[in-house]
């Protein structure tokens, strides 16, 4: 027989608190599998795309919310992708008109935080992809549509089954914002986000490295991170990606040994613990695990999806996301150096 000692913490235990966690883990788990037996272009990016809906202190949407969403994205998607199709022939005129549109969606506060993401990605990905043969631009960007709203409506899903709860009120407080940003604010925060893509958006067109598709992407994800400033978070935000890479690594050799989708969902619910056990704490660090569980989902979503690619992809895709998370670390590390240089010399 059990000790009473052992089972009264965990009859007594409130397991309300952690509604969560397990709505995260169990949620993105459940997102994770469902988009990787449908298998429809790049469906792992929407797992990914989905951990922002049911991060800490994230509420689910109402029907207005969602439906303003996708159509506020369609309308971007659309005007991206007639955009590119005229003017790519032109960079001249078609680059400071990118330029623009990307500071325009970080500078506006119309917009919540998840649909900037969604726009940079499409603003990023379409573009770069017209320079490829004709449609593919087209292609993708219906299908970075059709990820949107998958992400949406699963994520949605998840909350009517673990619905939010006082333990979700916590993670509320820590992410108010007193006051309204002012204009002047915003546009320097804009700015600088424009400054660090600008580098990594003239290499990829200049070079059409559309194979690096991944790294403009994750820099685009990481960009909306103004916390990577600070190098001791840095410096975590690596080693969490590291980690993220390398748990994924370790998830494709064991389903080489044992290729079942349930054995898949066992190990996504373990890494998926793992990070959010973490992810949903007080400390400073917590939000950095939550990318490092998305890049766990992006490269096992990636490379499971892929039939025509051996086991070194795996260990591509690690190097390409380890090359922005470093690339986005150290360009923020330097424009808040020089900054700060300026206003000392001031």
């Amino acid at each position: 027989m059990f000790d009473k000692s052992i089972l009264n913490p965990i009859k007594n235990y409130d397991w309300n608190i952690s509604i969560p966690v397990v709505r995260y883990v169990l949620g993105i788990t459940f997102i994770f599998l469902v988009t990787a037996l449908l298998g429809y272009p790049i469906a792992y990016l929407t797992s990914v795309l989905a951990l922002g809906y049911i991060a800490p202190g994230a509420k689910p949407l109402t029907f207005k919310q969602g439906a303003s969403f996708m159509l506020i994205l369609i309308a971007i998607n659309i005007i991206t992708f007639i955009l590119s199709s005229y003017f790519i022939d032109y960079p001249l005129v078609f680059f400071p008109l990118l330029c623009l549109g990307i500071l325009w969606v970080y500078y506006t506060d119309v917009f919540p935080l998840m649909l900037k993401l969604f726009a940079i990605i499409s603003l990023l990905v379409i573009p770069l992809l017209s320079l490829e043969p004709q449609g593919v631009s087209g292609f993708v960007a219906f299908n970075l549509i059709l990820n949107a709203f998958m992400a949406v409506v699963l994520s949605q899903l998840v909350f009517k089954v673990f619905p939010w709860s006082e333990a979700d009120e916590a993670f509320v407080k820590d992410k108010k914002q007193a006051d309204k940003i002012s204009k002047f604010t915003r546009f320097a925060y804009a700015r600088n986000i424009l400054l660090i893509l600008l580098p990594a958006l003239l290499l990829f067109f200049i070079f059409k490295l559309s194979g690096g598709l991944l790294i403009l992407i994750f820099v685009g994800i990481l960009s909306a991170s103004p916390a990577l400033a600070n190098a001791k978070v840095g410096k975590f935000m690596i080693a969490a990606n590291i980690l993220g890479g390398l748990f994924a690594i370790i998830a494709y050799k064991l389903l080489v040994v044992v290729p079942l989708i349930a054995f898949m969902v066992l190990l996504t619910l373990l890494v998926g613990f793992i990070f959010g056990s973490r992810l949903f704490s007080k400390a400073k660090i917590a939000p950095i695990f939550g990318t490092g569980f998305a890049t766990f989902l992006l490269i096992l979503g990636s490379v499971t999806a892929s039939e025509d690619e051996a086991g070194s992809a795996v260990w591509s895709r690690l190097i390409q996301i380890s090359i922005a998370v470093i690339y986005v670390v150290i360009a923020f590390a330097l424009l808040n150096y020089f900054q700060k240089k300026k206003e000392i010399s001031k």
